[in-house]
C-alpha cells in the first residue's frame, strides 16, 4: 500500500484575469494563426468530468466511497513565446455531458508550471497483470505520473458557464436533447498581457466550478488510449498529443481516499463524515493551492488528452 500526502500546499501567486465562456456551437473551424497548440481528437465514447456537488447530494459508489468532486486539466508544451487569449474546449459526447446543475454555474480556469522530470509509476500492476481500480482492467488503469511539480501561475476566475440544453435532469434521466453534446466552449481572458508563456516549457490548465451544487458537473471530449495492451509509457504509438498528458484534482486530495466497501454509506457517523469531507472541496481559496495529479479515482489520466486548442495573442516584434 503506497502512502501519499493528504494534498501539497502551493503558494497561489500571479494575476487573477477575468474570464468569458462562450458557446462556439457543434462546429469550430481553428485559425492557424491563433492556436498555437492542440489536441483536436476526442474518442466517440470519451467522457470524462469535471464537477462540484453539494454536500448533502454527493453519490455513493459501492467500492466504498462518496464520488469525489473534480477538476479536469491538461498538461501541454509551449512550442513558441506567446500570450494567452483563450481556450477552447469541447463537451462529451454522452448523455451525461451537460448535468442539470451546470448551465448558468460559475466556472474557473487556474494555469500552472509542470517542472520536473515525469516518469510512470506502474502502481505494482506491469504490463500483464490487472488494474487494481479503473473503468478498464487493463494493467494501465492504475498507472500515474510522478517526479513533476506543479507551480501556480494565474487563477482566472468569474465566468458563468453558457445556456446549455442539460443532457440530464436532476434525478439522472436523459432529457433527449442532445444539444449540449460535442459544443465547444471558449474561455477567453481578459488580462493577457500578463498570461504569458516560453517556448520549451510544460505547462498546465485546469478547469473546474467555482461553487458546489446540485447535479453540477459537465463533460469534456478527449483521447483515452488506457486500454493499449503497450507497456507504460508517456509517450507511445497511442499518444494523440505526445506534448503532455491530463490531470485531475479530487476533493481534499487524500490517496488513495478512505474506503468502506458496501451498497450504502456507513451509518457510523464519524466515518461518514470523513468520507464525506475526503470527497468535498476545501472552501474558498485553500481549494486553489491543491495540487493537481494525474491519479484519480476510479480511474487515471495518464493516457488521457483532453480535446484543447490554445490560442494565443497577437505577437509584437
Amino acid at each position: 500500500m503506497r502512502t501519499t500526502l493528504a494534498f501539497t500546499l502551493l503558494v497561489v501567486t500571479g494575476a487573477r484575469a477575468e474570464l468569458t465562456v462562450t458557446s462556439l456551437g457543434p462546429q469550430f473551424k481553428p485559425d492557424p494563426a491563433r492556436v498555437v497548440v492542440a489536441q483536436p481528437h476526442g474518442d466517440q465514447g470519451g467522457n470524462t468530468s469535471i464537477r462540484n456537488t453539494a454536500a448533502d447530494a454527493l453519490e455513493w459508489k459501492a467500492a466504498g466511497y462518496f464520488q469525489r468532486n473534480r477538476d479536469l486539466g491538461q498538461v501541454f508544451t509551449a512550442p513558441r513565446d506567446f500570450t494567452l487569449a483563450a481556450l477552447v474546449l469541447k463537451t462529451g459526447p454522452s448523455d451525461a455531458s451537460v448535468l442539470a446543475g451546470a448551465p448558468g454555474a460559475k466556472v474557473f480556469v487556474q494555469f500552472f508550471e509542470a517542472t520536473g522530470e515525469p516518469c510512470i509509476h506502474d502502481n505494482g500492476t506491469p504490463s500483464g497483470t490487472p488494474a487494481k481500480h479503473g473503468f478498464s482492467k487493463n494493467h494501465r488503469c492504475d498507472d500515474y505520473v510522478i517526479g513533476v511539480e506543479y507551480r501556480p501561475l494565474h487563477l482566472s476566475k468569474g465566468g458563468v458557464l453558457p445556456a446549455l440544453a442539460p443532457t440530464l435532469r436532476a434525478d439522472r434521466t436523459p432529457t433527449g436533447d442532445g444539444s449540449g453534446r460535442g459544443v465547444y466552449l471558449r474561455w477567453q481572458f481578459s488580462c493577457a498581457d500578463e498570461l504569458k508563456f516560453q517556448k520549451g516549457k510544460r505547462y498546465a490548465f485546469v478547469v473546474g466550478f467555482e461553487e458546489p451544487g446540485k447535479a453540477r458537473g459537465l463533460t469534456f471530449a478527449n483521447a483515452n488510449n488506457a486500454a493499449a495492451p503497450d507497456a507504460p509509457a508517456l509517450v507511445d504509438r497511442h499518444d494523440r498529443y505526445p506534448g503532455g498528458w491530463s490531470l485531475r484534482r479530487e476533493g481534499d486530495g487524500t490517496l488513495p481516499p478512505t474506503m468502506v466497501p458496501g451498497e450504502t454509506p456507513p451509518a457510523e457517523t464519524t466515518t461518514r463524515a470523513r468520507l464525506k469531507r475526503e470527497s468535498l472541496f476545501a472552501e474558498g481559496d485553500a481549494r486553489y493551492v491543491l495540487a493537481p495529479t494525474t491519479d484519480g479515482f476510479p480511474d487515471v489520466d495518464t493516457y488521457r488528452d483532453l480535446l484543447f486548442f490554445i490560442e494565443a495573442g497577437p505577437q509584437h516584434h
